[in-house]
């Protein structure tokens, strides 16, 4: 599953949450420092690595 990344608009604290993709699209998320339910996804870099060798 996906680790996404976001961060409050009310306490600027930025967390990750692995969810599903049908979990991401509810859209329900609250900010595990203050509540608030106001939060933004957060675009972030990542890598893929298999088991190939190039």
């Amino acid at each position: 599953m996906p680790t996404y990344s976001f961060e409050c608009k009310k306490c600027r604290k930025k967390f990750q949450e692995i969810l599903s993709f049908s979990e991401f699209e509810t859209g329900k998320r609250k900010c595990p420092k203050c509540g608030s339910k106001s939060v933004s996804q957060v675009l972030e870099t990542f890598y893929a690595k298999t088991s190939r060798k190039s």
